[in-house]
C-alpha cells in the first residue's frame, strides 16, 4: 500500500520516481523507483525489485506504446531497441549475494510469467513483432536463466546490509530518504514496540477480550472470510470509498474530489505483490486504486482500512488538495494515509465492528514494521524470523506475511515511515487543538497539512508548534 506510478503501467510508483528527481525511459532496465534508495550502496538491490522492476514497468508501458500513432509507435521503437542492451548491462553486474534470495524469487517468478505468452500481444506492427519475439524475449529470457540457475541459490537468506559498516549505513540512509527523518535502529525499534502495546489494548478493547486472549483472536482474524469472494472485495472497497467522498466535507470542508477508479492488478502480478497502490489522475486519466484480488478471504478484514489509506481521506485527498507538487518523501505521504486510517474511525467510516477490528490489526501490522527493518537490515535476522514477528504481531496470513518481509528485504528504510509519519501529523493536531482550543477547525488543520504538498517531516512539525 502506497504511492503507484504510471512508469510500470497505468498506474505505477512514477510520481514517486519523479518528485525524486529521477527519470525512466524503456532503454533504461534496474528496480526502477522503490529501488532509488539503494542506488548508491552497492549490491543488487538497485537493479532487482518485485516492487517496481523493469519486469514490473515494461508490460504496462508497452501498452501505452500500442495507443500511440503508427509515427508514435515508430519512434518508440527506436527507444525500445535499446532495452536488449540494458537488460545484459545488468545482467552483467549481478554479482553474487548481492540480493536476498527471496527478493531474487519473485523478481524470477514475475519474468516467468511475462515469458508465459507473447510480450505485449496489443502490438501488432511487423517491426515491433519482431522486436519484441526476438531480441527483446531472448534478452529477458538470458535475465530468467541466469537467476534460475546461478543466483537465486547463491543468494543470501536475509539482508545483505546486515553485518558490515557500509550495510549499516546505507540502512541509515535509506531510512532518511524515505522518511526524511534521521532515526537509529534502537529508536525505531522503542517506537514500534510501543506502537505495538498501543494497538493491542485497542483491539484487545474493541474485542471485548483481556489483551492475554489476543493471540487467538488474531488467529480468528487470520482465518479470514471462507465465503468472501474477489468481487466482494471491490464492492466493499467502492462502498467505502463512496461513504468517505460524503462525508468529507465534515473533515476537510466545501471540496471537489475528483475521479478515482478502483481496478484490479493485473493477474500474474498478484501472488507476488502487496494489497494496493495509488496512482495520482494522469492527463485524461483518472486517478486510480489498484486493488490486488487474489486471496479475498485473507483481505476482507483490511478491505475497508486500506480502501481509506489509498483513496479518500488518503492518497486521494492528499494529491487533490496539494496545491503544490512539493518534495515526496514517504515518511508524509504514507504518514497521511495512516492518519486517514484513523480519521475514518473518527467520522465513523468502518461499517462494522469487525472492520474496525481490521483496521486495529492494520495498525498492529505498521507497527511491526518499525521492529522488523531493524531487525533484518542492523541485527542479521533471516526472513524465517521475520515471517514469524509480524505473524505473531498480527492478523497478516502466511503468504501475506511472506510478501510482506519480502518488500522489507527489497526497500530497506521504506516500509518504516509510515507509522512515523502518522505520528509527526497526530502530534501536529494534538498541539494544535490545544493550542486553539473550541477555535480549533479541523477541516483548517487538514488543508494546512495537504494544501503544501509533501514535505520533510521536521518542517511539517514546525509549522504546527
Amino acid at each position: 500500500m502506497w504511492i503507484s506510478s504510471r512508469v510500470f503501467g497505468p498506474a505505477a510508483i512514477g510520481l514517486a520516481f519523479a518528485l525524486l528527481g529521477s527519470s525512466v525511459g524503456a532503454q533504461v532496465a534496474g528496480g526502477g523507483p522503490t529501488a532509488v534508495a539503494m542506488a548508491g550502496c552497492g549490491g543488487d538491490l538497485a537493479r532487482l525489485s518485485p516492487l517496481s522492476g523493469w519486469q514490473a514497468r515494461w508490460p504496462a508501458e508497452l501498452a501505452q506504446v500500442s495507443r500511440l500513432d503508427a509515427a508514435g509507435r515508430a519512434a518508440a521503437l527506436a527507444r525500445w531497441r535499446a532495452a536488449p542492451g540494458a537488460l545484459d548491462a545488468d545482467l552483467a553486474a549481478l554479482r553474487p549475494g548481492g540480493a536476498p534470495a527471496a527478493v531474487a524469487g519473485r523478481v524470477r517468478e514475475q519474468i516467468g510469467g511475462l515469458l508465459q505468452g507473447p510480450i505485449a500481444p496489443e502490438l501488432t506492427d511487423p517491426d515491433w513483432r519482431a522486436f519484441l519475439d526476438g531480441d527483446l524475449r531472448e534478452a529477458i529470457v538470458r535475465f530468467e536463466r541466469h537467476l534460475a540457475t546461478a543466483y537465486v541459490s547463491a543468494a543470501p537468506d536475509g539482508s545483505p546490509l546486515a553485518g558490515s559498516a557500509a550495510g549499516q549505513a546505507c540502512f541509515a540512509g535509506a531510512v532518511a530518504q524515505w522518511t526524511s527523518m534521521t532515526i537509529s535502529p534502537e529508536a525505531l525499534e522503542a517506537a514500534g514496540r510501543r506502537d505495538l502495546a498501543r494497538y493491542r489494548a485497542q483491539l484487545a478493547d474493541l474485542a471485548g477480550i483481556p489483551e492475554r486472549e489476543l493471540p487467538a483472536l488474531l488467529e480468528r482474524l487470520r482465518a479470514g472470510d471462507p465465503a468472501a469472494r474477489r468481487e466482494d472485495i471491490l464492492a466493499v472497497t467502492r462502498a467505502a470509498l463512496a461513504r468517505a467522498e460524503a462525508a468529507a466535507p465534515r473533515a476537510f470542508g466545501d471540496i471537489a474530489i475528483a475521479p478515482l477508479s478502483v481496478t484490479p492488478i493485473a493477474a500474474n502480478l498478484e501472488a507476488t505483490l502487496p494489497a494496493g497502490f495509488y496512482a495520482p489522475a494522469d492527463g485524461a486519466a483518472p486517478a486510480r486504486y489498484d486493488i490486488n484480488l487474489s486471496r479475498p478471504a485473507d483481505r476482507r478484514l483490511m478491505a475497508e482500512a486500506i480502501a481509506f489509506h489509498e483513496g479518500v481521506p488518503g492518497h486521494h485527498l492528499g494529491f487533490v488538495l496539494a496545491k503544490a507538487p512539493g518534495t515526496f518523501n514517504s515518511g508524509f505521504v504514507e504518514g497521511w494515509g495512516i492518519y486517514a486510517e484513523h480519521l475514518a474511525e473518527e467520522l465513523g467510516l468502518y461499517s462494522t465492528r469487525q472492520d474496525r477490528m481490521g483496521a486495529a490489526a492494520k495498525h498492529l501490522w505498521a507497527s511491526a514494521r518499525l521492529v522488523i527493518e531493524p531487525g533484518l537490515h542492523v541485527r542479521g535476522w533471516s526472513r524465517a524470523q521475520a515471517i514469524v514477528f509480524l505473524r505473531e504481531n498480527s492478523a497478516l496470513s502466511e503468504a501475506e506475511a511472506a510478501v510482506e518481509v519480502d518488500r522489507y528485504l527489497a526497500m530497506p528504510g521504506q516500509s518504516v515511515a509510515y507509522m512515523l509519519g502518522h505520528d509527526v501529523i497526530a502530534e501536529a493536531r494534538a498541539r494544535t487543538e490545544r493550542r486553539q482550543g473550541a477555535a480549533f477547525d479541523l477541516a483548517a488543520f487538514h488543508r494546512a497539512v495537504l494544501e503544501p504538498g509533501p514535505r520533510p517531516l521536521a518542517r511539517l512539525a514546525a509549522e504546527f508548534p
